[in-house]
């Protein structure tokens, strides 16, 4: 999954920011590190640029179109790693101070899996069962920048600031899933997403926001610090995720996946410290705060459409869009009042709340496999080179800077985020199978949402994903 520079700012990416110092407001989202848009995992679809709603014909279609699973011969065994790097670079109207560059990565289990082709049919019907392992959601960021301003209220206020933001955590799930074929050309599956901590995973995240800043007004020279800890523990919510496969023509495949909607659980802890201290008069201040609640997450469903055309046994061209409505992406404190993770605004109020447009991910990918040239001709190794390309859209206000008419919340419209990917792959005899990928995703001037009350504030983000994969047939 890719870490979204923005999105989230929950996260499920970020739950975000509320910077206490004076002038300077970042949100309480979630911010994700991979793309908030539901994707599936493996090298192989990696390869391919996630383009494989309609293709699914291996142990990791759970993820990506459980129908998909009617079409393994033999059970089998899947292990895939990833590695996700997020570069962002800042900027920022009239603030040269601002700009920086940022550097984030992780390593991890991206997804374990266990297929099963019945040996026998149910009711003349081939079916499939499997049990998976996947992550879903990495929240890892972090990044510090200064900010310097000035005013004159009566005397000339000078003050220069500093910022330190990082996020850690993560959701996976525990996977069932199952597939029967109702017609040789059609076949239905369901995959049971248990969102709960486990041994791989403990299914939590948190934020530290530090800040210091040093304020000159007159003669007066005032130090304050802010210092604040988010903490979601123990997520837990369950959904579904439904797919239909369908071959009109015996080339051409045509895949639909429906991820639905669903609430999550976790308990909620924040920690707040700020500090205030004029030098001139040595008078300090201290302020704490400590916040528990049990909080409900909510993610909204998804709906994903592929086709795929296969030219001929080497050749296999695909496509997916991919359809999601943010507007039902919220948190629900603990007295029952809904912010929406994407600006954090007041679900229930009007005049706050952006309408945000639905995004599109549209994804387009090939797979060659170099088959001997006579039929009869035995490899020891079969090669197979994929590549694509993608366009993945984020959620976005649209709010514009400065002055604002009451009920101007923004236009809502999506940032747009580009990218390709390469992938290999190679099958050893009859029993293994090794696939490696690397994607990569770029955003020019998005995320203007990220830090509030910064004038022309955006960012360019760059992340880059390696995935290494490997199938054991038995």
């Amino acid at each position: 999954m890719w870490s979204s520079s923005k999105r989230l700012q929950i996260g499920p990416c970020l739950v975000l920011l509320l910077i206490g110092l004076p002038g300077l407001a970042a949100a309480q989202e979630l911010e994700i590190s991979s793309s908030p848009t539901p994707v599936g995992s493996g090298a192989r679809a990696a390869g391919m640029a996630d383009a494989f709603v309609a293709v699914a014909d291996d142990a990791t279609a759970a993820s990506w179109n459980p129908a998909g699973l009617v079409q393994l011969e033999r059970p089998e065994i899947s292990v895939v790693g990833a590695y996700n790097y997020l570069m962002e670079s800042f900027g920022a109207d009239y603030h040269d101070e601002f700009d920086s560059r940022h550097h984030a990565d992780k390593l991890a289990l991206n997804y374990l899996s266990l297929a099963w082709p019945l040996p026998v049919t149910l009711l003349g019907r081939n079916v499939c069962l499997s049990l998976n392992y996947q992550q879903k959601y990495d929240f890892n960021r972090a990044f510090s920048f200064d900010f310097n301003r000035s005013s004159a209220v009566g005397a000339l206020v000078n003050d220069f600031m500093h910022f330190d933001f990082v996020q850690k955590g993560g959701l996976s799930t525990i996977t069932p899933a199952a597939a029967i074929e109702i017609t040789r050309r059609l076949s239905i599956g369901a995959a049971f997403n248990f969102w709960q901590p486990t041994f791989l995973s403990d299914n939590s995240w948190e934020q530290t926001v530090k800040g210091r800043s040093t304020t000159f007004a007159g003669a007066t020279i005032a130090l304050s610090g802010y210092y604040t800890k988010e903490r979601y523990e123990d997520f837990t919510g369950q959904n579904m995720t439904l797919g239909l496969l369908w071959s009109p023509l015996d080339r051409l495949s045509i895949g639909v996946r429906y991820d639905t909607a669903f609430s999550g659980k976790a308990d909620y802890r924040r920690s707040e410290l700020y500090g205030l201290m004029y030098l001139s008069s040595g008078l300090i201040s201290m302020t704490p705060e400590t916040v528990r609640e049990r909080r409900e997450v909510h993610f909204p469903d998804s709906l994903a459409l592929g086709v795929a055309w296969r030219a001929n046994d080497k050749f296999t061209l695909s496509m997916d869009v991919t359809r999601t409505d943010w507007n039902d992406f919220y948190v629900k404190t603990g007295d029952g009042e809904r912010r929406s993770l994407v600006d954090f605004s007041n679900l229930e109020n009007a005049w706050t709340r952006t309408r945000f447009d639905p995004t599109y991910t549209v994804r387009l990918g090939w797979e060659y496999v170099f088959l001997p040239k006579e039929p009869e001709e035995k490899l020891g190794r079969l090669w197979t080179l994929r590549g694509g390309v993608f366009l993945d859209q984020e959620p976005a206000t649209g709010k514009s800077d400065g002055f604002r008419w009451p009920g101007d919340n923004g236009n809502g419209r999506p940032d747009n985020f580009y990218g390709c990917a390469l992938g290999v792959g190679v099958q050893l005899g009859q029993r293994v199978n090794l696939d490696a990928a690397w994607q990569l995703r770029y955003g020019p001037g998005v995320n203007s949402d990220l830090i509030r009350g910064v004038s022309g504030f955006e960012e360019d983000v760059i992340q880059q994903r390696f995935l290494l994969s490997t199938v054991i047939y038995f």
